[in-house]
């Protein structure tokens, strides 16, 4: 019987407009066959069907599948297996009408009622079990809305923090309760909450390159003392006195236009208008999603990367996924570290408990995909997530991200590779040639907007490379981030990296760090990365908290890399800083205007640690040229320095106490020179140089940077620049 449906579905599908056209309306009638039309409602069906068809003979043919416009709500993850394949010539399409074509893991928020004092409310979403749906984000009209907070903008800095170590002495479980006591004033405005109100309320601490959310189980509004309880502090990155925090979901700090609140005592949930939105209901009223809780992924791509089973030939066309959820406080946590009177009832969730993570690693994303090869997403949009955008993890190989949008991001846009490091081991000093079964290679993101990302997890970022080789990211616009723009790389020290021959070109990387948080750059990288190559890339508005708003990062052992043709300007630390590495070439950059530093080195070690010839280094004051004194490692590294062309708008180009004759008395850069470089309009941030340059002269390559960036037609570049 079962053999007899699956050969009469292939039969109505053989019967369509085409012979692999399946069609996908998001309301239609139910028992439809797929074809145009009696189209299905679902992509699981539009899956199955094809699955069918294979399993009847069929199973060489290239599919379409056409998703026609509208929302098709998903309430778990749309899966992909092995066996639902193309082949190399004959792939499995599905394609999408553009942005209006939603694929979303959201709850529509419904009942909106207008109250006397001007806001909105509404009742929180029931779940299909009965309970209520919990939450931490909200978006209005595509808009993600802000969590009730105070402060309404920036931070506040702790008066004092504290760390106290107990045992649960049930499960033998270790965890840490801290106290975090405000300055001054600074929380008087949250004092009279009643308790149970905290129970929904969250604390977000940003300390140095990472960033902890706590739920918050007592205030002291004496002394202005937070209670919050987790995980032990990283000795390397604690909560300081000069971390940054703010109060998220206070009733008290639900005050500004376009915030919000989960009340989860009274079950519902009040928004404050902007001005010109519309009560949801009327006439063109405004629509509103919470993300479902727990729908964390919306598309899963699961190939079996240790059995050689992969996804392949799949791509994804003109669609838009939307809405996806944070993380949750898992039960065994939950048990192990939270008081039970505290929790309170066992159906009632509470709020997310995030420790540390650089670059929030082990966050998920919107699409996850492991096993996967020749896997395309073209022309999509992935938006109003709770982490990151796309992410090919382990055993994925020569997938394209081409012309998609990922933005308004809780996490970073794209990750590739496992931080998991399967597959990923190798000796010091070696260079990949083999791939195996978990590789992560020959990957590719190029003219793509990732943009308005860390909206949840600060720390993410906007694209991260891990433990996977000769991959390209290019023609990118990269910006608005917390974080850093570019990473590549997750070995610590020289010890061997399978991170090699990756190339970042010819991205506009901008806006990153924005005081936020420390120790980033626009371009990171980390370990042995032999033939990477960093090239043509513009960087600017790089400003950390604290320190580390630098341009170009090569830190813990970065090696064998190439830093070239880049325009660097507007960053805080400095344009180029290397923590400690080897035998990277920092070659034909122009290094402009950072604020503190323009070149930095912060470790002395016996080995050549890079090669800085032919660059135009350029600053205003009270800038200097070398990162000393707070970089010991500048004037002391072995360095070659070569024909660089060193020039300070309004003052005189200092060596740390020496000119220029006198530095090169010591043997560093002995043919470079100081020099203005003739550019057109540095003020102006244009930086070609007019014919007479002396760096012209020096042999100073000219480079275009308005190459840098998407490319495409007019609306596109334009969208880029929004």
């Amino acid at each position: 019987m079962k053999n007899k449906v699956f050969i009469a579905l292939t039969v109505c599908l053989v019967g369509a407009a085409s012979a692999g056209d399946v069609y996908v309306v998001p309301e239609g009638a139910e028992g439809g066959n797929g074809t145009k039309r009696q189209p299905f409602t679902t992509l699981s069906q539009a899956r199955d069907a094809i699955r069918a068809a294979r399993q009847a003979g069929h199973g060489d043919e290239a599919w379409t599948v056409r998703l026609a416009a509208g929302d098709y709500f998903l309430s778990g993850p749309f899966v992909l297996e092995p066996r639902d394949s193309g082949g190399d010539g004959a792939p499995v399409v599905y394609q999408g009408e553009g942005a209006e074509t939603r694929v979303m893991g959201a709850l529509r928020v419904d009942g909106w009622r207008a109250t006397d004092d001007g806001l909105w409310e509404a009742p929180i979403p029931l779940l299909p079990d009965g309970t209520r749906a919990y939450f931490e984000s909200l978006f209005v009209n595509g808009r993600r809305a802000v969590r009730a907070r105070h402060p309404n903008a920036g931070f506040f800095i702790p008066q004092s923090v504290k760390q106290t170590l107990r045992t649960n002495e049930q499960t033998r479980t270790e965890f840490a309760v801290a106290e975090l006591t405000a300055r001054g004033e600074d929380l008087a405005p949250l004092a009279g909450q009643p308790a149970a109100a905290w129970r929904y309320a969250q604390v977000v601490v940003h300390h140095n390159w990472d960033t902890t959310r706590r739920m918050i189980l007592g205030f002291d509004a004496a002394s202005g003392t937070l209670r919050t309880q987790g995980g032990r502090w990283k000795p390397w990155n604690p909560w300081r006195t000069n971390s940054l925090y703010y109060v998220e979901n206070v009733r008290a700090a639900f005050d500004a236009p376009g915030e919000w609140f989960y009340d989860g005592l009274a079950g519902t949930i009040l928004y404050r208008p902007r001005n010109g939105e519309r009560l949801p209901g009327r006439w063109r009223g405004a629509e509103v999603f919470a993300p479902r809780p727990g729908l964390q992924t919306l598309v899963a791509i699961q190939g079996d990367p240790a059995a050689t089973q992969r996804v392949q030939h799949v791509h994804f066309r003109d669609i838009a996924f939307h809405y996806t959820d944070s993380p949750r406080r898992s039960d065994q946590v939950e048990k192990a570290m939270i008081a039970p009177d505290v929790l309170g009832a066992a159906d009632r969730p509470g709020p997310t408990q995030f420790e540390p993570m650089q670059a929030a690693a082990r966050t998920e994303a919107a699409v996850m995909a492991d096993g996967a090869h020749a896997v395309t997403f073209e022309a999509c949009d992935v938006a109003h997530t709770g982490e990151y955008g796309i992410w090919f993890r382990a055993g994925c190989v020569s997938n394209r991200v081409i012309r998609c949008a990922l933005t308004d991001l809780g996490a970073g846009g794209i990750r590739i590779g496992d931080p998991g490091g399967k597959g990923a081991s190798i000796a010091s000093n070696a260079v990949v040639s083999v791939f195996g079964p978990y590789s992560t290679a020959f990957n590719e993101v190029d003219n793509c907007i990732i943009t308005h990302g860390g909206r949840f997890h600060a720390s993410a970022t906007a694209v991260w490379i891990g433990h996977a080789s000769d991959n390209r990211v290019t023609h990118n616009e990269i910006g608005d981030h917390y974080y850093t723009g570019v990473s590549v790389g997750w070995v610590w020290g020289y010890k061997g990296s399978v991170a090699q021959r990756n190339l970042i070109a010819y991205n506009r990387i901008h806006t990153i760090g924005q005081g936020a948080l420390g120790d980033m750059g626009g371009v990171y990288t980390l370990g042995t990365s032999f033939g990477t190559r960093v090239c043509n890339n513009v960087i600017f508005d790089v400003d950390s908290y604290t320190y580390g708003g630098w341009g170009l990062y090569p830190d813990e052992g970065s090696e064998g890399i190439v830093f070239e043709n880049n325009l660097v300007y507007n960053t805080k630390d400095s344009s180029f800083h290397q923590h400690y590495g080897r035998d990277n070439i920092v070659r034909n950059n122009i290094l402009a205007y950072s604020r503190q530093y323009q070149v930095a080195i912060t470790r002395t070690e016996p080995h050549r640690s890079a090669v800085i010839e032919g660059n135009i280094i350029y600053w205003a004051q009270p800038g200097r040229a070398l990162g000393t004194p707070r970089y010991r490692g500048t004037e002391k590294a072995r360095v070659e320095w070569r024909r660089n062309l060193w020039w300070c708008v309004d003052g005189p180009v200092d060596f740390n106490g020496k000119t220029l004759a006198q530095w090169q008395a010591e043997g560093r850069d002995t043919d470079g020179q100081v020099a203005d470089p003739l550019f057109v309009d540095a003020a102006e941030r244009d930086f070609r140089l007019r014919p007479a340059s002396p760096a012209l002269a020096a042999g100073f390559v000219p480079f275009d940077s308005s190459e840098a960036g998407v490319y495409g037609d007019r609306a596109w570049r334009r969208r880029a620049r929004k």
